[in-house]
């Protein structure tokens, strides 16, 4: 975190699903605003876990927001937008991901009965979401998957990558849309160039630096 600011947004982070998919609510400590990153709550279980979060805790969402439309990420989808009459949010690529959804389930084997309707705000590059006074950043990290976003909270020096850069890793590429090159140049063009104490926050695992993976990631 950035010293000698005031940091207005929290996050709580959930591992949910049979591939530990990292969900996020990202909220403002204010007026209670949050967005939810990737709910990928395939059970009942799992939806009453992210649903008392954010009821305990008197949080008001405000938007779901999918980093790409594998199914390990969008699963969840329907059912918080079911509870809070929220609206999905992705960038306009994904779509094609998102129409492949009960394939990728299937393919995967995971459970999947709900209708998984497309994302209803297209998310470009650079630009900003608010979470009360605080924003997020799109920036467009294609190559894992076509339409892959990060999100960047500038002040609080996070970004949260889906499923582009791990720790010590990076996001698979053999799946349709999958692109190394495309992939490496995103790290390399895009999440590089934050600060070195930019704390990263995976679709999978620990956490890292952008200071750390520059250094230490033999994949790139």
């Amino acid at each position: 975190m950035r010293r000698n600011i005031e940091i207005m947004l929290q996050f709580e982070q959930f591992v949910f699903n049979p591939f530990a998919e990292n969900t996020y609510v990202v909220y403002d400590e204010e007026s209670k605003a949050c967005v939810i990153i990737d709910p990928g709550c395939s059970s009942a279980g799992e939806e009453n876990e992210l649903f008392g979060f954010i009821d305990s805790h008197r949080l008001k969402p405000i938007l779901v927001i999918n980093t790409h439309g594998h199914i390990d990420h969008i699963i969840g989808n329907a059912a918080v937008k079911k509870r809070y009459g929220i609206e999905v949010a992705a960038h306009p690529n994904v779509k094609s991901d998102f129409l492949r959804s009960h394939q990728q389930a299937q393919m995967f084997g995971m459970p999947f009965d709900s209708d998984c309707e497309l994302p209803k705000r297209d998310l470009e590059d650079g630009e900003t979401i608010k979470v009360g006074e605080s924003t997020l950043e799109v920036i467009s990290t294609p190559g894992h998957a076509i339409g892959s976003i990060s999100l960047y909270a500038e002040i609080e020096g996070w970004v949260f990558t889906g499923d582009a850069l791990f720790c010590r890793s990076i996001g698979r590429t053999d799946l349709p849309g999958g692109n190394y090159e495309q992939l490496r140049t995103s790290i390399i063009e895009r999440l590089f160039h934050l600060p070195d104490d930019t704390e990263v926050y995976s679709g999978h695992g620990e956490s890292t630096t952008i200071f750390d993976e520059r250094r230490y990631n033999m994949f790139l």
